[in-house]
Formats: structure tokens, C-alpha cells, sequence
């Protein structure tokens, strides 16, 4: 699992020239959005601590797959330390990966077992996911009870699981 300090690498992509919009709401979403498609690229989950609040957002505005957004609001901790604590309660610290180039935040998450990655080094990563420098795709937002239209798909071409199950074990 990712554990990432979000302004932190907000910032470091932000260097690199064409990756974010200038809007900055936008180049929140496209961060996540990258962190995404690296999350499922890896097979990883993405874990993502931002200052503040998310100001105003529509539904669906945070849900990416395979990434957890947290906003540490007002009255509430900074993302550094709520990246510290989240580290620090860890079961398996050692199995996370934490995203930061804050000199405090490192020093105690490579203390607590964490490994520790560079924002630059993590932005260079993302700045490599796409050629396509627009506006990321929105997710197909999930519905409980429904299902996707791949999979949709998938069962009108194999009709009923267990016809299909019996077909294979015949060899139709």
C-alpha cells in the first residue's frame, strides 16, 4: 500500500511541465487520478492525506478505484502527521510505502519500518503513465447491486453461469 502526503506530490508534479491543469481543484482530481490508474497498473491500493478540506465537490468527485482520499480538515491534524499516525498503527509497517519529501515525515515513517518515496521520484512515475496529458477519464462510478458493462457483457455472451460451467466440462 501507497501511503502519500497529497500536496506534497501535488507540488512535485506540478514541475513537471503539461502534467496538471492550473485550476487547482483539477489538478487535485488528475493527481488522483493518476494515483489510480498506477494503483491498478500495480495492483496496489493508494491511501492519499490532504490538508485541509475538499472544498465543494460533486458526488462521485473522490471516488477513483483503488484510492482512499482523507482530508485532515480544520480542527483536525496535518496531513504529515496524519500520515505519521497512520504509519505508526500500522500492523505491517514494513509493507508500506509511504510518499513524502517532508524530512520529518521520512525520518519517522522509515523509523517505524516504512519504506520511504521521494514526491519527485513518485511524480516521475506518474508523469510516465500517460502520454495523453488531458483531463483523466472519470471512473465508471460503481452502484451496489449493479454490475459493470464488461461484466454485463461477459454474461449475455455466456448466458447462465452454471449452462456455461456445464458447456466447458463438455467441451461444447
Amino acid at each position: 500500500m501507497y501511503v502519500i502526503d497529497g500536496y506534497n506530490l501535488l507540488h512535485a508534479l506540478r514541475k513537471i511541465p503539461g502534467e496538471l491543469p492550473k485550476d487547482f481543484g483539477r489538478a487535485r482530481a488528475r493527481v488522483i487520478a493518476l494515483l489510480s490508474q498506477f494503483a491498478q497498473r500495480e495492483s496496489t491500493k493508494v491511501r492519499i492525506f490532504f490538508d485541509g478540506t475538499p472544498g465543494r465537490l460533486d458526488d462521485g468527485d473522490l471516488d477513483y478505484p483503488g484510492v482512499k482520499v482523507v482530508f485532515c480538515g480544520p480542527g483536525r491534524e496535518s496531513a504529515d502527521h496524519a500520515v505519521r499516525e497512520f504509519v505508526l498503527n500500522a500492523m505491517e509497517p514494513f509493507k508500506l510505502k509511504v510518499v513524502s519529501s517532508d524530512l520529518e515525515v521520512a525520518k519517522s515513517c522509515k523509523l517505524n519500518g516504512a519504506k520511504v518515496i521521494s514526491s519527485q521520484v513518485m511524480a516521475t512515475l506518474l508523469g510516465k503513465l500517460t502520454p495523453d496529458r488531458g483531463e483523466p477519464a472519470r471512473p465508471e462510478k460503481p452502484t451496489r447491486g449493479m454490475i459493470g458493462d464488461l461484466e454485463q457483457e461477459m454474461l449475455n455472451e455466456i448466458g447462465d453461469f452454471e449452462e456455461f460451467q456445464r458447456r466447458i466440462e463438455q467441451g461444447d
